[in-house]
């Protein structure tokens, strides 16, 4: 009887630590279940910003300056072409990005002196390509840090369109004054090839023009100078020998023939485009 109850006791006691072993194995595979892993998305952000632009201030080409005032309306309104646009794709913290501008302008304005016409052109492009990644985030803002490089192309063009009537008389009456000066000892050629040529240029130097245009075509009154002086030093000693043996059928010829090569020179010189580019990279 005792036996009976001991071998009971002791299947009753192996039954109850049975099931609180497998009470706890269950327990314990509920418990290290893995974790479901979030998966960050892909951002892609496209934009259009906008371009307003106003220019004021002194620019310069080549030791020649120019006061420039231009608005806003006044850019806009010769525009011909202008595409603005950036994007950048992002996953984490990690992002690339880039942005293009391009702009093409034109604009024409009317002169007086020996030029007739200005033509101006403005071509901008710029563009950039970046590798970015994300140091700070937070409700209020972020930090990236980029690496990447960015190119910038500006050309600038001026075209020129003589006047040539004005060319003509300005050439002989030139000619007639230098052959004047000739019979006294102070000629100052010079001094004549300012007043009636280089002065009259004035259109060449830039100012105010209707697009921020640099003044690139301001050199060219000083190149024409000195064109001019040689023209007329060259010519000096025949017209001189002719005027002092009182042939005056060979005075006209010469002059006839010096004031048509000024005027060629002039009109060559004038009706030309010039072209000024500035391409930079920043790595």
């Amino acid at each position: 009887m005792n036996l009976f109850l001991k071998l009971g006791l002791i299947g009753s006691l192996f039954a109850s630590g049975v099931a609180g072993w497998a009470g706890t194995q269950q327990e314990a595979k509920i418990t290290e279940q893995p974790s479901v892993k979030t998966t960050e998305p892909w951002v892609i952000t496209v934009d259009a910003p906008g371009w307003l632009a106003s220019v004021s201030g002194t620019t310069g080409f080549r030791g020649v300056d120019a006061n420039v005032s231009v608005g806003v309306g006044q850019i806009l309104r010769h525009i011909n072409v202008i595409s603005s646009f950036g994007g950048e794709v992002r996953k984490g913290r990690i992002g690339i990005l880039g942005h293009l501008l391009y702009l093409n302008a034109q604009a024409g304005a009317g002169a007086s002196g020996l030029v007739s016409k200005l033509d101006l052109g403005l071509q901008e492009f710029a563009a950039g390509s970046f590798a970015s990644y994300r140091v700070i985030e937070g409700p209020r803002g972020w930090l990236d840090l980029l690496a990447g490089f960015r190119f910038t192309y500006l050309g600038e063009q001026v075209g020129l369109q003589a006047n040539n009537m004005a060319i003509d008389a300005a050439s002989t009456q030139l000619v007639d004054q230098f052959a004047q000066q000739l019979a006294t000892p102070s000629s100052d050629l010079r001094t004549l090839i300012n007043q009636n040529i280089t002065d009259r240029l004035t259109a060449l130097r830039g100012n105010n023009p209707k697009l921020p245009v640099a003044p690139i075509a301001g050199g060219q009154p000083g190149v024409i100078r000195n064109l001019v002086e040689q023209l007329i030093t060259s010519s000096q000693p025949e017209l001189a020998a002719a005027i002092r043996t009182g042939a005056q059928t060979r005075v006209n010829q010469l002059k006839a023939e010096l004031a048509g090569q000024i005027s060629k020179t002039l009109t060559s010189q004038l009706n030309r485009s010039s072209l000024s580019t500035i391409i930079g990279s920043i790595q």
